[in-house]
């Protein structure tokens, strides 16, 4: 989500609106952060989880870090699966993002 309104995506701006919207909504996705050390870039990931503020920012309400990065194959399932530390309950629901508006593409876990 991070990369997505650095590179000023028109998803970021619906991501907002749909954040700004429905006040319950949470959004999980992978940052990856650049830092220097020891006289090198090296790349941090971290498994966030945000939602929209009153003033309709995003508020991070939690941050972890992960080992490494996490997309080793495809993405999509180490996408849903990085997001799984933030659940409740014994069901979720996930969306993909690129299949907009096509009810059989929700998967139900």
């Amino acid at each position: 989500m991070e990369s997505r309104k650095r590179d000023q995506k028109p998803e970021a701006a619906d991501i907002a609106l749909l954040m700004q919207r429905n006040e319950a909504l949470r959004i999980a996705f992978i940052d990856e952060v650049e830092s220097l050390k020891d006289g090198t870039v090296q790349k941090e990931y971290y498994s966030k989880l945000v939602k929209a503020d009153i003033s309709g920012k995003d508020k991070e309400i939690y941050s972890v870090k992960l080992p490494g990065n996490p997309k080793l194959g495809e993405g999509k399932p180490e996408n849903q699966n990085h997001a799984i530390i933030f659940t409740r309950g014994s069901a979720i629901q996930t969306i993909d993002m690129n299949q907009v508006l096509f009810p059989p593409s929700q998967n139900y876990n």
